[in-house]
């Protein structure tokens, strides 16, 4: 029994000369007492695969590589101890959750924070640190009271006592049913004199930068129970002996060593003479490195005289620019300086802020990296499942939970029968029980609220088809819901869990898609398919063991196992021999990397900015030291580690040395480098130092840097030839690189990345012959089409000829209530029809009645009972009610003040209409027909003829002007004239005069008062003038009495004023009988020159803008046409108001005194 140190600076050969030792073993006796090697968790895999590939190796038994972890594991299965379930991280937060409730009263200071979330957390790792430390909960009664013996009645005081309560009654909770991890090793410690398998072993324990109390035992143990053990132990051998300041870097060393030959003093174990190794034996090849690691920490020391030019120092843009310029580098020496990829380790001391960034930038350079540390599980798909099902017992069936869940790829169903049901799910608003109904469903999105027809024969096998996908959606699902709500406790709702994970064969599918994507050679997906299935189960056992009784509530379930999938992390190890391994400092092990990189050296990074955490201060910390409760080092101690981690990683490479850092972070705010550099600076006067930039033509970049990988330099290429068309000049080089690509086998690839630099945005007219077979023959197209089409030609071709529609969605929106208005005034004209009685013979009373009775009828009609679906809704199904009655009762006063009366209510103009289309025969021979529905047309006699009036209703605030309707913007209310006044035989009985065109708002408005309220006359006035009519009408006194016969001024009812002459004020919408000619045979022409743009196939990219609007603002195909005023070819018409007397002098040049078709 022997104890032996190994000790020498880094770099010497430590680890190789444990692996030399135990190859040298194996080949004398390969069947000899064990050999184990013990190191770091994380160094497991990697010193294995060291041995194993040792010259000489081709197997062995004797030899274990293990940590301390599975060396308890392995030494407890054999002499016992192990047959207890064990309890995990999230087994005891749960039980220190319950008892922080339990205990919440008698709590004297964690009573006021035992319900904030992530409290048990700390308080879990609080008493995990104790454990490691060897502190019991009678150590720690012990310190209570011998501060009460002090006199000391402190906060330390208080927070000790609520220690020492929970701590005694977690060990009582676990006592004789669960074993804790973090008892393992004082387990071992105890028990390992009673393995057969540790006799006359020998130790070799690597990798080390000091020991817990817990595996000072473990070692004092195997001082006992083997042969020797050896300790590796990185400082000088001069260290050892005499005085050192505990600023030393070598201090931790010399502590580790100190207190192993206590205990081997005490267990009286001789302690052989160290090995100790040389630099000139060791690993630096450089003669750079070999100096910062000799005289880094040396004060003062003299700067190198000749160094090498192995260490380089570089500064970055920023993170990505830093982590580009590493990538750069490492294809530069494999390119150039015959390395491998294995021969180079990529290392920070904030990996968090560099994982994602080195795993995409080292993919787009083709580089093979494997980034050491443990995934995190809460996006997999089993966990999503998971967490979606039990979320669908917590909201009842919510859309979002439910489609996560069926989205996850682990329910039988297809991508595609999944869009299918989602988007009849979200036209419909389909939640709650509706999912589980027995019966089919047969919701149906209506296209107006008139009478239900029979249902074809397509849509009956659509909806047979979302019956069956939603059979097989909430097949599992349905029981999951079923049994959960009904779980009495704890076991029975895991039972539950598994039982869904069984029905649907979920680990069979994890299975193949692990061989799959084994099959396709990414490695750590399939170890990730293959992990996280076992990590599941474990995590439901623990659930079970610790809470299998309790009643929780489904939302607390499933806070429960949320819990613990933020906790589960995925160990895997390098897929692949020949791959880049990056990591962090103080975790990653590269004994045998030729370059190393190292990033992040900043300020507050590298060396890292040191807090206090958990629920003891350091100030406490320091305070139980001195009573004898030694806890882990405090900031002071971690700050001397921090310098440590620095030697580390100015030690881990033999050649080549690479210290980078951002000058700007995320938000782009400065960064300073680490005193770091500046130490290597002055150590190194002549270190080469770069600036890494984001692209060339940088100031301080060579262009030569960025051409190394052909993916990234095509990039690079456009990016400089984007540079070279705005007029800079281009370093010929790059012109070379252009030539490679385009005479090489990837000048397709080059064709494509650089086609976008001359990129127009636009769209070339369609084929000949594609507008009609696109918009069929004859074209059929309404006036809002054509509208459209001025608007912006591409948008009407994506909604008129592709049929680009949003996705349905179960709200209420402007449409939809548009539709609504449209329908019950419809429906009260009828009524009001039906009854025999005239617009104007209605009272107030009747007019709400019969507008409040259609809006009850048609109310559970729109879109699937929507109007019903929420309180929200049934309010505002009250305002819409309002709505309707306000505009009934105007209509009404419309009709006792004038003469015209309805003659066509929703009138439909088209082939399947009550009245024909207007059809234009377009200069190829085709016709184009234009169709529409009109909301209402009235009809006036008096001695000069049949007058006619069109309305339309809009349910917001509409104006029509001549500016609107010259740029062929607004064509809406001469359409419906034009077709009204083609059909006036058949409207109104004979030919007929225009006598108006109206837009009539639907609204109730408030009245705005000061002082005392107005009576009802004058209010009922005001409301009137708000709702007045807006368009045009004719400029005759007689017409105008027809529509207001109590006019003497400015009509409530329509946009008149007259003057004291009986002639009309400046600002009356009116028209000569000309004019309305004009601009009737203006619209044939807009109309016209439409339809044959569109035939032609003009998809022109060109929406307009008119003062602060523009036609873009609400269009739905943005995302489209990606219209942007940056890129060459966009640019918006625009459109400049033009007065009306500008307007009549245009339209009479324009058509030349012909207003005929």
């Amino acid at each position: 029994m022997t104890l032996r140190f190994i000790i020498g600076r880094a770099g010497v050969g430590k680890t190789r000369a444990c692996l030399d030792a135990v190859r040298q073993e194996l080949m004398a006796r390969p069947d000899g007492p064990p050999l184990i090697l013990l190191v770091p968790e994380q160094a497991t895999f990697q010193t294995e695969y060291a041995l194993a590939s040792s010259a000489g190796m081709k197997g062995f038994i004797r030899a274990q590589v293990l940590s301390f972890r599975r060396l308890a594991y392995r030494v407890l299965l054999e002499v016992g101890g192990a047959a207890r379930a064990h309890i995990g991280e999230l087994g005891k937060r749960m039980v220190l959750r319950r008892l922080l409730e339990q205990r919440r009263e008698n709590l004297k200071v964690f009573g006021r924070a035992a319900g904030q979330p992530g409290f048990a957390d700390t308080l879990a790792r609080t008493l995990g640190e104790m454990k490691t430390y060897c502190i019991s909960p009678a150590d720690l009664a012990a310190g209570l009271d011998t501060l009460r013996v002090q006199g000391v009645q402190s906060l330390l005081a208080d927070k000790l006592e609520d220690l020492c309560l929970l701590y005694s009654e977690l060990e009582a909770h676990l006592a004789g049913r669960f074993t804790d991890p973090d008892d393992y090793l004082s387990l071992l410690a105890g028990r390992l004199e009673k393995s057969a398998a540790i006799k006359d072993s020998e130790i070799w324990a690597d990798g080390f930068i000091g020991f817990t109390p817990q595996e000072y035992q473990v070692l004092a143990a195997l001082m006992r129970s083997s042969r020797r053990v050896n300790v590796t132990l990185c400082a000088d051998l001069a260290a050892m002996s005499g005085s050192l300041n505990e600023n030393d870097i070598f201090y931790p060393s010399r502590e580790t060593y100190d207190i192993l030959c206590e205990i081997a003093a005490r267990e009286q174990v001789v302690v052989e003479r160290p090995l100790s190794l040389e630099q000139k034996k060791g690993r630096f090849h450089n003669s750079s490195i070999a100096y910062l690691e000799k005289y880094f920490f040396r004060h003062p020391a003299t700067p190198a005289k000749n160094a090498g030019d192995g260490v380089m120092l570089a500064a970055a843009a920023s993170r990505r620019a830093e982590v580009e310029g590493v990538a750069r580098e490492i294809i530069r020496l494999c390119r150039d300086q015959g390395y491998c990829y294995r021969d180079i380790v990529v290392l920070t001391r904030d990996l968090d802020a560099y994982d994602h960034l080195i795993s995409v930038v080292f993919a787009d350079h083709g580089i093979p990296v494997f980034v050491d540390r443990k995934r995190p599980v809460m996006s997999h798909p089993l966990v999503e499942l998971v967490r979606s099902a039990l979320e669908v017992v917590v909201k009842d069936w919510t859309y979002d939970p439910v489609f996560r869940y069926l989205k996850t790829d682990l329910v039988p169903l297809a991508r595609e029968e999944v869009d299918l049901l989602e988007n009849y799910v979200l036209a419909h608003g389909i939640r709650g029980s509706r999912w589980v109904d027995a019966r089919p469903w047969e919701y149906r999105r209506r296209l107006t609220l008139e009478e239900d027809l029979e249902v074809s024969s397509t849509e009956a096998r659509e909806l047979e088809e979302i019956n069956r996908i939603r059979r097989t959606a909430t097949a599992a699902l349905a029981g999951f819901h079923r049994a959960v709500r009904q779980a009495g406790n704890v076991r029975e709702m895991t039972i539950a869990l598994f039982n869904l994970l069984s029905e649907l064969e979920v680990s069979e599918m994890l299975e193949s898609w692990s061989r799959q994507a084994e099959a396709r050679g990414l490695l750590e997906v399939a170890r990730e398919h293959s992990q996280v299935w076992d990590m599941l189960t474990a995590l439901l056992d623990q659930v079970v063991e610790t809470l299998g009784e309790e009643a929780l509530k489904p939302l607390d379930y499933a806070a429960v196992l949320d819990s613990g999938f933020e906790s589960m992390r995925l160990g895997l190890i390098p897929p692949g021999l020949d791959q880049v391994v990056a990591g962090s400092l103080d975790r990653s092990r590269s004994p045998e990397a030729r370059a190393s990189f190292i990033m992040g050296v900043n300020e507050g990074v590298l060396p890292a900015r040191i807090t206090g955490q958990g629920v003891l201060s350091e100030t406490e910390k320091e305070c139980l030291q001195t009573i004898g409760l030694h806890l882990s080092p405090g900031v002071r101690r971690k700050v001397f580690d921090e310098q440590y981690l620095v030697y580390i990683a100015l030690t881990r490479s033999s050649e080549r040395l690479v210290l980078s850092y951002p000058l700007a972070d995320d938000e782009g705010g400065a960064n300073m480098p680490s005193p770091v550099i500046a130490r290597v600076r002055e150590l190194l006067p002549g270190v080469e130092e770069r600036v890494w930039a984001v692209e060339p033509n940088t100031a301080g970049t060579e262009d030569m840097e960025f051409i190394s990988n052909p993916d990234r330099c095509l990039s690079y290429l456009a990016a400089q030839i984007r540079e070279a068309k705005a007029g800079r000049s281009l370093n010929t080089i790059w012109w070379d690189v252009y030539n490679w690509f385009a005479r090489g086998e990837r000048r397709e690839e080059c064709v494509r990345a650089l086609s976008g630099l001359f990129y127009n945005n636009q769209e070339d007219r369609l084929a000949p012959g594609a507008a009609k077979l696109l918009y069929g023959q004859p074209l059929r197209t309404s006036v809002s089409g054509i509208e459209k089409f001025r608007s912006c030609p591409f948008a009407h071709f994506l909604s008129q000829g592709l049929r680009l529609r949003d996705r349905a969605v179960f709200r209420l929106g402007a449409p939809d209530l548009g539709q609504f208005f449209h329908a019950a005034l419809k429906l009260y004209g009828d009524r009001v029809h039906e009854i025999g009685l005239d617009w104007g013979e209605l009272s107030q009373k009747d007019c709400r009645k019969l507008a409040g009775e259609v809006v009850d009828y048609l109310a559970p009609r729109l879109q699937s009972e929507i109007l019903l679906s929420s309180a929200r809704r049934r309010y505002l199904t009250g305002k819409i009610k309002r709505t309707v009655q306000r505009a009934a009762l105007v209509l009404s006063e419309h009709a006792r003040r004038g003469k015209f009366r309805p003659v066509g209510l929703e009138l439909s103009f088209g082939p399947e209409g009550e009245l024909p289309a207007v059809i234009f025969i377009l200069p190829d021979g085709g016709e184009m027909a234009v169709t529409g529905r009109i909301d209402r047309v009235d009809a006036a006699r008096s001695d000069a003829g049949i007058y006619l009036r069109v309305i339309d209703y809009k349910s917001g605030r509409v104006t029509i002007n001549l500016s609107d309707i010259f740029h062929g913007l607004k064509l809406q209310l001469l359409t419906y004239l034009e077709v009204a006044m083609r059909q006036a035989d058949k409207l109104a009985g004979g030919p007929c005069l225009p006598g108006a065109v109206f837009y009539f708002s639907l609204d109730d408005p408030l009245i705005k008062t000061s002082g005392e309220i107005p009576p009802d006359e004058e209010l009922e006035k005001r409301i009137l003038r708000q709702m007045k009519m807006e368009g045009m009408l004719l400029a005759d006194p007689a017409v105008v009495r027809m529509m207001d016969s109590g006019l003497s001024d400015a009509s409530d009812l329509i946009p008149v004023r007259l003057k004291r002459d009986g002639g009309f004020a400046a600002r009356s919408a009116v028209l000569t009988g000309q004019q309305f000619e004009l601009l009737r045979a203006y619209l044939r022409l807009q109309l016209f020159s439409a339809g044959n743009d569109i035939i032609n196939g003009v998809v022109d990219i060109a929406p307009y803008r008119q003062g602060n609007f523009r036609s873009c603002q609400h269009c739905l195909f943005r995302a489209v046409c990606q219209f942007d005023e940056l890129v060459e070819g966009n640019a918006y018409r625009l459109i400049s108001p033009v007065k009306k007397d500008v307007v009549w002098s245009k339209l009479a040049e324009i058509l030349g005194g012909e207003h005929g078709e």
